[in-house]
């Protein structure tokens, strides 16, 4: 799977996950996802979603370390941490 592939596949989990009523193609590759900047108003609630769903999908495990919680900030880092070894 190449990176857009992959970045259009995390925007439709945010979506499925998070119950977000947007389209995939509205959220931006690097805008934020979580915190008082994100226009899609997540919390760690949604967070731990995406963690959860990733580590399904994809076998990527996201902690509470700063590192790997800094893939969460947007669908860009997500993707980033999802292909690196």
């Amino acid at each position: 799977m190449n990176i857009e592939d992959l970045k259009i596949e995390l925007k439709e989990l945010i979506i499925d996950e998070c119950d977000v009523d947007v389209e995939a193609g509205e959220i931006q590759d690097n805008e934020f996802l979580i915190g008082p900047e994100s226009r899609l108003n997540l919390d760690s609630l949604d967070a731990l979603s995406i963690s959860l769903e990733v580590k399904r999908r994809f076998g990527k495990h996201i902690d509470s370390g700063n590192e790997t919680r800094l893939a969460l900030t947007s669908v860009e880092k997500l993707a980033a941490f999802i292909v690196a070894d």
